[in-house]
């Protein structure tokens, strides 16, 4: 056993997984490759690239046809499992579907894992765009300071882990709206406590704006956020920060009352 930072016991990793799921990064960020080209990304040898190749080919987690290996549709059944045993998703889901029909546009159900922020749902209504921008941040979690959602997460997170991510957090500038340092968030994140919603004024990408919500449980504890994304012609001032944060919070809180009345049946 070792002892991680924070001095508590931390068990010893098996280094064959680690390199098993790095060469699942590799064929994901790749879109599919040959094992010259996976191999090339790897810091092992050919030969041993291809046994791991091979195992994941037989376990069903990769698929091998004409010489190129691709990520298998286990892992789209693996996910759908793990999002339906998620209660955020059971809560929510209907929720985010009826949002997205009343405003026409995106709506998120965001969740936050291993300091990053990962969508759990998403609908989109009859006047949403940027599909294709959604559909590659749905397969890739995000940093928090840059989207509404992470902002009303972090904000509502326990002060000592909030600090804890800022502290490794890392502050890229997608716009010049996006906040890139630690103070300038930290203010912000108050105000959103203070409010109870959060703003995404073109800090995510040019010409977008964004509402969220958090997502609180019985026990105090943020376990998500809404959000509903559209053009900033769409959410001009008066609709951006009155009539829109009314109706995000009125979804968090509709999710919150079935999260605590399945608690209850239970």
């Amino acid at each position: 056993m070792t002892t991680d930072p924070e001095g508590e016991a931390e068990p010893r990793r098996i280094k064959s997984v680690g390199t098993a799921s790095d060469i699942v990064d590799v064929i994901k960020r790749l879109q599919g490759g040959t094992l010259a080209e996976i191999s090339a990304e790897i810091d092992l040898t050919k030969g041993t690239v291809y046994t791991y190749l091979q195992t994941l080919v037989d376990s069903g987690f990769v698929t091998k046809r004409d010489g190129e290996y691709r990520l298998s549709f286990r892992f789209i059944a693996l996910g759908e499992h793990v999002r339906n045993e998620t209660g955020l998703y059971v809560a929510g889901h209907d929720v985010i579907d009826d949002l997205a029909d009343r405003t026409g546009e995106y709506v998120h159900l965001i969740a936050e894992e291993r300091n990053r922020i990962a969508v759990l749902y998403e609908s989109h209504g009859d006047r949403a765009v940027a599909k294709d921008y959604h559909l590659r941040m749905r397969e890739t979690p995000q940093y928090f300071h840059d989207t509404a959602a992470g902002k009303a997460i972090l904000a509502h997170l326990p002060s000592d882990r909030r600090d804890a991510i800022l502290e490794a957090h890392d502050f890229e500038g997608q716009t010049k709206n996006t906040i890139t340092d630690a103070p300038t968030l930290r203010e912000t994140l108050a105000e959103i406590r203070d409010r109870g919603y959060a703003l995404n004024d073109e800090e995510e990408i040019r010409g977008m704006r964004a509402v969220g919500a958090p997502v609180i449980d019985s026990h105090e504890t943020v376990v998500g956020a809404v959000s509903v994304t559209a053009p900033t012609s769409r959410l001009s001032d008066d609709r951006f920060r009155s009539e829109m944060p009314k109706r995000v919070i009125e979804a968090a809180n509709l999710i919150e009352v079935t999260l605590e009345t399945a608690q209850i049946g239970r």
